[in-house]
């Protein structure tokens, strides 16, 4: 069946109305690429080397800590036998290991395979059926359900990774006093594996940084197996390019042309390991030098106490954040003026939750879409007068759309009527 080419219109506003909708600076079109993620992260070292890269509870660490770091951590998973091309599990809550293996198995050319540490084991081991990872680095409460997996699933190596290693000293001691505060917090980041034949994650920090000369993976290799059950409901894994992620970062920075490069600092409370949180905050706030405060999971208590020296200026959240920030402004908890920029997305959001965040922070929040297989983000609500709330606004630059009978996808639907949305 032969589908219309939309571009083959010699006007843009002919195929592509919604530019009209856009706010003021964000181009029709990106540029094509260059970088792949790992050019994209070297280049953020480059520039903005002594700025905070990372924030983890008040510990910090810079780009070039961080570009030193995925160098050691490149070569340690080298020497454990990982090659390019190879698959490489994290399971692992948002923490600065996290954000240091992600990019140091891209480093080797290797592809990433992002996991929610909080699934039971049989759906992990679905998973690990799927891709057949040769390495996985794990958080230290998940090693077990690693190590335990048959082999003929389980991987080669694992890396088990304590959550408070990153943690300032002071609070890494707190841990260990013998109260019930410091107990239950302790049970919540870390645990004790007993597996045998487990990699500790300092093994691979202990490494020297990774040769030069070694090759690095080109735009159009893999860097990313993204598990997802949007169209399923049994996971399968999306495939996507350095091209892909790199692009969606570069369509991200284009739409919001506000953005103070090295300046800007980005609260991840969404979860790395789902695609959302992913481009947000590991690809987009890098390519931007931004100071990423990461949380293992949201808490109000937790934004509270790192708003007051490091106030956010980007928040991409879900619509339940939002609401519970707004309540904490409410009674005076933490002031939400700093946020410059938010923006929803994974699920609907509700006029009533923008209206109560609008008040509080006295800046805009809009709605975004997205899928895992469209790397992900490819409609958004316009950062400005044209937004408008309850919808997920207009495709991306560089970004076509048709919205279609879902019979026959060669025939468009008329602008009211509902259909099928091809990207």
């Amino acid at each position: 069946m032969s589908i219309p080419n939309p571009s083959e219109h010699s006007s843009p506003l002919a195929h592509r109305p919604w530019l009209a909708a856009y706010a003021d600076g964000v181009p029709a079109d990106i540029d094509p690429v260059d970088q792949t993620l790992v050019d994209m992260l070297s280049a953020s070292v480059d520039r903005y080397r002594k700025d905070v890269a990372l924030e983890f509870f008040g510990r910090t660490t810079t780009y070039g800590e961080l570009g030193e770091q995925v160098e050691r951590v490149a070569n340690g998973l080298r020497k454990q036998g990982v090659v390019a091309g190879d698959r490489v599990a994290l399971v692992l809550p948002n923490c600065p290991q996290h954000v240091v293996a992600f990019y140091a198995i891209l480093r080797l050319g290797a592809i990433v395979v992002e996991h929610n540490p909080l699934y039971t084991a049989r759906e992990l081991r679905h998973q690990f059926e799927v891709h057949g990872a040769v390495a996985a680095i794990v958080w230290d409460k998940v090693a077990d359900t690693i190590a335990e997996m048959p082999s003929d699933v389980r991987p080669r190596t694992i890396v088990s990774v304590r959550m408070p290693d990153a943690l300032p000293l002071g609070k890494r001691l707190a841990l260990q006093l013998p109260v019930p505060a410091a107990r239950e917090t302790r049970t919540a980041m870390t645990a004790k594996p007993t597996a045998k034949k487990l990699v500790a994650w300092k093994t691979l920090t202990a490494a020297r940084p990774l040769a030069r000369k070694t090759a690095k993976p080109t735009l159009d290799d893999i860097a990313l197996l993204q598990l997802t059950s949007g169209t399923t409901g049994t996971p399968k894994a999306a495939i996507l390019s350095h091209r892909n992620l790199r692009s969606n970062a570069a369509q991200g920075r284009a739409w919001v042309p506000g953005l103070k490069e090295g300046a800007e600092t980005f609260y991840a409370v969404l979860p790395l390991f789902h695609a959302y949180g992913l481009t947000l905050c590991l690809t987009f706030a890098v390519s931007i030098g931004a100071r990423i405060v990461l949380f293992p999971r949201f808490d109000v208590d937790a934004v509270v106490a790192a708003a007051k020296h490091s106030p956010p200026t980007f928040l991409p959240a879900v619509p339940p954040v939002y609401d519970a920030l707004a309540r904490a402004a409410a009674h005076r908890r933490i002031d939400l003026r700093s946020i410059r920029f938010a923006i929803s997305g994974a699920m609907s959001l509700p006029i009533p939750t923008v209206t109560r965040w609008e008040e509080a922070s006295e800046g805009l929040l809009v709605e975004g879409y997205g899928m895992t297989e469209s790397s992900p983000v490819a409609l958004g609500n316009p950062i400005g007068p044209t937004r408008r709330p309850g919808t997920v606004g207009v495709p991306f630059p560089s970004t076509e759309i048709r919205v279609v009978d879902p019979d026959d996808p060669s025939i468009d639907r008329a602008v009211g009527e509902a259909g099928e949305l091809l990207i």
